[in-house]
C-alpha cells in the first residue's frame, strides 16, 4: 500500500537518464536510509511499484534517482524552486561585514575551501564531515552544499594547472634569465619516496621587486643519480619553456649535483663556459665548517649538554622542579634546545638558550651535585662557553642572512666569507689552545670550497654600488689573507683577483653586445614581462663599511670615462652613504633608479642579483611537505604531493608571505607545554606533577 506523499499530484522527472514518469500513487513503499544526511533529509526513500528505488523532494514532489547524492545536491542548491523559495533568493543580496553587498557563490566557497586546506596543510576531508554541513547549513547558509574530499581534490588540482598556466605564460613574455634551486627530499612515516623540489627565481620587471615560486616537487625514483637528476631537470626546464633561460642553478654539495650540472652544461651550453651556472649552497658549506670546528670542541659542548639531559632528560618529575625553581627565582625557563648536526645553527641556539638561564641551571645542577645527582660545571668552562657562543653567532648570523626570500642574497656572499675568515682570524691567535685547533679545522673546509671565490658571487658583489670592482678586489684580498693564502700562494692570490676582474668586463661585453641598443629601448627590453614582490634592508658589520671606505679614499678619479662600465667603476658611490645608510642598503631599490643611468649594467643586475646563495627556498617546501605527509596521511600521490607542495608557495607568494616558513630557530618544546604552564601560572589549570621539596630545598632556605 502506497504511503501518503508529501507532495500531492504527479512529478515528472527532473533529470535526464529517467525513463519514464513517476506519480505519487506508484509509490510502493517509503523507506528510511541511513545514507548522507545532509542529503537525504530533503528526499523520500521510495521504492516504486515497478521496484525502482527513487528520491522524491519533500518540498516539490519530483523523482530522481536515489545513485547519485551529486544530482540530488544539484537540486537542492539550484534545481528545487519551493526550496529557494523557502531559503533565500539566490541573487539576493544581504549587507556584508564591511557594508558591501554579498551575494553568496557556492563556487567561490568551494575555490576558498580548496586554498585554504592547501595553505594549510589540512587533508582533503577537512570539510567532508555532516556535523560540520549541518552547522553552516542551519546556522551560516542554507544553501550551502557539501565540499567531499574528491570535490576538493578536484578543485585544488584545477588550481593549480591555472595557476601553472600563469607561471609559463609569464615567463614566455619574461625577456631576462631565472635562476633556479634544487633540493631532494625524503618522505617520513614509511612513505618510501623522495621528492625534487624546483624553485625558480626573477624579478619583477617593472618594480625590481624578487619572485619566487616552487615551480615543481617531482617524485624522485631510485637511484638518485646524476643522469636521473639531469633528465628530471630537464624535463621541469621544458614544461616550462625556459631551457634557455636558465642563469644559474643552486644544489647543494651532493656528488649527483655535480654529475647532472656538469651534463647540463654540455647540453645548455651556458654563458662563460658555464662559470656563473652551478652554485653550491653557502649555508651548507658554512654548517660543514662549523661542524667541523665543533668536533674539536666536543668535549665542552658535551659537557654543557649533559647538564641540559640531567634536568631534562631523566624524568618529568626533575623538569617540573627546576620549572618550580626557575619561578621561584624569577627566571625564564627557556627548555632545552638540544642541537642537531644537520640543522643549521642549532648549536649556537642552544648554547644561547643555556647562557641565558645560566643563573638557574647552574644554581640547580649545584643542588643536584651536592645530592650526587649531578657533576659540577667549573666556572671557567662557562666563560669558554660565553666566548665560544660569540664567535659562533658570526656564523648564524651568515647563515639567516643568506637564507632570505625577497631580497638578492648572491651580492651578500662576499660580505659574509669576509667577516666570517675575518672572526676565524682573530680566534686564532686566542690564547686557548681548543680555540686555535678549532679555527684551523674550520679554515680548512674554508679553503675547500672557497679557494677559488665563485665567480657568481664576486660578481654580484661588484654590481653593489657600494662595494663596486674595487671593493670586490680589496675583499678578496683580505679573505685569502685572514685563511693564509697571501703569504703561502700570493701569485694564486693575484691570479683569482685578475680572474675576477677579467670574467666581469667579458661578462658586462656580453651583455652590451646583447643590449647594445639605445638607453630607452634596452630599459624598455628588459622591463616587459612578469609582476611580483619586495626587498628589504639588512644589516651589514660596521668593520666592512670601514674597510670598503678606506679604499674607496684611496682610489681618485682622475678623468671622466666615457664607457658605462667605466663610469661606474669610478665612481665612489660609497661617499654619498651613511654608517646606517650603508648598513640598510637596498640594492633592488638603487637599480631600479639607476636603469636609465646604467642600462647595460642593469640587466647584467637583473640575471646575477636573482642567483640564490643557498638552497633554503627549496628547503622551505620540504619543511612545508613535512606537515603534509603524516602518520595519519602518508600514501598520497605524487601528483597530490606536487599540488599541495607548489599551489600552497603560488597561494603565499600572492599574499607575499613566503619568508614566514622558517628552517632555523632554537628547537622549542611543544607548544601545548607553553600553554599548560601558562595555564597553571593563570590557576586554570593544575599541574601536571607535584613538585619534590627535596630537590629544591636549599634554595627554598
Amino acid at each position: 500500500m502506497a504511503s501518503s506523499c508529501s507532495a500531492t499530484g504527479s512529478a515528472s522527472v527532473g533529470t535526464s537518464g529517467i525513463t519514464r514518469n513517476y506519480t505519487n500513487d506508484d509509490v510502493a513503499e517509503i523507506k528510511t536510509t541511513t545514507r548522507s544526511a545532509d542529503v537525504w533529509s530533503n528526499f523520500d526513500y521510495c521504492v516504486m511499484r515497478d521496484g525502482a528505488k527513487k528520491a522524491r523532494c519533500k518540498k516539490c514532489g519530483r523523482f530522481y534517482s536515489s545513485t547519485s547524492n551529486s544530482t540530488l545536491r544539484s537540486h537542492i542548491s539550484s534545481g528545487c524552486k519551493a526550496i529557494q523559495q523557502t531559503s533565500t533568493d539566490p541573487t539576493q543580496t544581504t549587507i556584508g561585514s564591511d557594508g558591501a553587498l554579498f551575494v553568496y557563490d557556492n563556487d567561490a566557497v568551494r575555490e576558498a575551501f580548496a586554498k585554504f586546506v592547501i595553505q594549510e596543510a589540512l587533508p582533503f576531508d577537512h570539510f567532508d564531515n555532516p556535523r560540520l554541513t549541518e552547522i553552516i547549513k542551519t546556522k551560516l547558509q542554507p544553501r550551502y552544499s557539501a565540499v567531499s574530499r574528491t570535490t576538493l581534490r578536484r578543485d585544488a588540482i584545477a588550481l593549480w594547472a591555472k595557476a601553472k598556466s600563469e607561471i609559463i605564460v609569464g615567463f614566455a613574455n619574461y625577456k631576462n634569465s631565472i635562476s633556479l634551486t634544487c633540493d631532494v627530499w625524503t618522505a617520513p612515516h614509511g612513505n618510501a619516496n623522495s621528492y625534487l623540489a624546483v624553485t625558480a627565481h626573477w624579478f619583477h620587471p617593472d618594480s625590481w621587486l624578487m619572485m619566487k615560486r616552487t615551480i615543481d616537487f617531482k617524485l624522485f625514483g631510485y637511484p638518485h643519480t646524476g643522469a636521473n637528476l639531469l633528465k628530471i631537470l630537464l624535463d621541469v626546464m621544458a614544461e616550462y619553456k625556459i631551457d634557455d633561460k636558465v642563469f644559474s642553478m643552486s644544489l647543494d654539495n651532493a656528488s649527483n649535483n655535480t654529475n647532472a650540472i656538469n651534463r647540463m652544461k654540455l647540453r645548455l651550453k651556458p654563458i662563460l663556459d658555464g662559470d656563473f651556472f652551478h652554485t653550491r649552497c653557502i649555508a651548507h658549506i658554512i654548517n660543514i665548517s662549523v661542524q667541523a670546528g665543533l668536533q674539536v670542541c666536543d668535549d665542552l659542548r658535551t659537557k654543557f649538554k649533559n647538564l641540559l639531559n640531567t634536568i631534562y632528560g631523566t624524568s618529568n618529575q626533575r623538569q617540573a622542579n627546576y620549572r618550580f625553581f626557575c619561578a621561584q627565582c624569577n627566571e625564564p625557563c627557556l627548555g632545552p634546545n638540544f642541537d642537531t648536526p644537520t640543522r643549521w645553527n642549532s648549536t649556537c641556539f642552544m648554547f644561547e638558550s643555556i647562557l641565558r638561564q645560566k643563573l638557574t641551571l647552574n644554581a640547580f645542577n649545584e643542588i643536584l651535585v651536592e645530592k650526587r645527582r649531578s657533576v659540577s660545571i667549573p666556572e671557567s668552562d662557562w666563560n669558554l662557553l660565553q666566548e665560544l657562543t660569540h664567535f659562533l653567532q658570526i656564523f648564524k648570523e651568515a647563515t639567516t642572512l643568506l637564507s632570505g626570500v625577497y631580497y638578492p642574497t648572491s651580492p651578500l656572499v662576499l660580505n659574509q666569507i669576509f667577516l666570517m675568515t675575518e672572526k676565524m682570524a682573530n680566534f686564532e691567535y686566542s690564547s686557548i689552545t681548543l680555540f686555535q685547533n678549532m679555527v684551523i679545522a674550520m679554515k680548512s673546509k674554508f679553503l675547500k670550497y672557497f679557494r677559488e671565490l665563485p665567480l657568481v658571487f664576486t660578481c654580484a658583489a661588484a654590481l653593489n654600488p657600494t662595494i663596486n670592482v674595487g671593493g670586490v678586489n680589496v675583499l678578496m684580498g683580505q679573505i685569502y689573507e685572514n685563511l693564509g693564502l697571501s703569504e703561502l700562494e700570493p701569485n694564486f692570490v693575484q691570479t683569482q683577483i685578475f680572474k675576477f676582474n677579467d670574467s666581469f668586463k667579458k661578462l658586462f661585453e656580453m651583455y652590451a653586445t646583447k643590449y647594445g641598443q639605445p638607453t630607452n629601448v634596452i630599459v624598455d627590453h628588459i622591463r616587459r614581462g612578469m609582476a611580483g614582490s619586495s626587498s628589504s634592508g639588512r644589516n651589514v658589520n660596521i668593520n666592512l663599511y670601514n674597510t670598503l671606505m678606506e679604499d674607496a679614499t684611496k682610489r681618485q678619479r682622475t678623468s671622466a670615462p666615457s664607457s658605462e662600465l667605466g663610469n661606474y667603476m669610478a665612481t665612489n658611490f660609497l661617499a654619498h652613504f651613511t654608517v646606517e645608510e650603508f648598513q640598510n642598503f637596498d640594492i633592488l631599490a638603487w637599480w631600479k633608479e639607476k636603469e636609465v643611468q646604467f642600462p647595460i649594467l642593469s640587466a647584467m643586475a637583473r640575471d646575477l642579483l636573482t642567483v640564490q646563495a643557498s638552497t633554503v627556498a627549496s628547503e622551505s617546501a620540504f619543511s612545508f611537505s613535512g606537515r603534509v605527509i603524516t602518520e595519519r596521511r602518508s600514501k598520497l600521490t605524487a601528483e597530490s604531493m606536487e599540488v599541495c607542495v607548489c599551489l600552497k608557495d603560488y597561494l603565499d607568494g600572492v599574499e607575499r608571505i613566503q619568508h614566514c616558513v622558517s628552517l632555523e630557530g632554537p628547537l622549542l618544546p611543544p607548544v601545548e607545554e607553553y600553554i599548560q604552564e601558562e595555564e597553571v601560572a593563570m590557576g586554570i589549570s593544575p599541574p601536571t606533577t607535584e613538585v619534590d621539596e627535596g630537590e629544591i630545598e636549599e634554595f627554598s632556605d
